[in-house]
C-alpha cells in the first residue's frame, strides 16, 4: 500500500493508501477535459478542485527498501 497526501483547492487535506500510484496516469487523467471526476482510493474528486498529490515519502522509503 502506498499513502497519498491529496489536497484540493476547496480546502480538503487527504491522507488516502491506494495499491498502486500511477503518476503519469492520473496527469493524463488531470489534464483530460472530458473527464469530470477522479477516483483516488475510494475519494471521488472534481478533476479541476485537484490541486496536488504525492507521495508520502515515508511510504517511499520503505518501498525502496523492500
Amino acid at each position: 500500500m502506498i499513502k497519498l497526501h491529496v489536497t484540493t483547492h476547496s480546502g480538503d487535506d487527504d491522507i488516502i493508501e491506494v495499491d498502486v500510484y500511477d503518476a503519469k496516469g492520473l496527469e493524463e487523467k488531470r489534464n483530460n477535459n472530458e473527464i469530470e471526476s477522479i477516483t483516488i482510493g475510494n475519494i471521488s474528486y472534481s478533476r479541476i478542485d485537484l490541486k496536488t498529490v504525492k507521495p508520502i515519502k515515508e511510504e517511499l522509503a520503505e518501498l525502496e527498501d523492500n
